[in-house]
């Protein structure tokens, strides 16, 4: 390798991380534990489509919750959560639609 390729990839690894894209080892990355949390939602009009999610992660925890409206006009609500000692557990539930038009 000549001096010019070595200064090129020197030059470039040092730019990279002064922005901050490298900010620890690899194994670092792996070890951090998860934690994530997102949101949606559905309401299409035409086709009927009613639906949302939500869903929140902190290392080995999760607790969350989706919905639907169901053929038959209910709502099914799932609220469930995932931990080490209890593992995964949902609560379903299904409510009438008369419920949802008081909220």
């Amino acid at each position: 390798m000549n001096i010019v390729t070595f200064s090129l990839i020197l030059c470039a690894a040092a730019a990279i991380a002064e922005a901050g894209i490298i900010v620890g080892h690899a194994d670092e990355l792996i070890s951090s534990p998860p934690q994530y949390e997102f949101h949606y939602s559905v309401h299409d009009s035409h086709t009927g489509d009613v639906k949302d999610q939500f869903e929140h992660r902190r290392g080995e925890y999760v607790t969350g919750r989706y919905s639907l409206i169901e053929p038959d006009g209910h709502r099914r609500v799932v609220d469930y959560s995932s931990d080490p000692l209890l593992g995964f557990t949902a609560h379903v539930r299904r409510e009438p639609i008369s419920i949802l038009s008081r909220h």
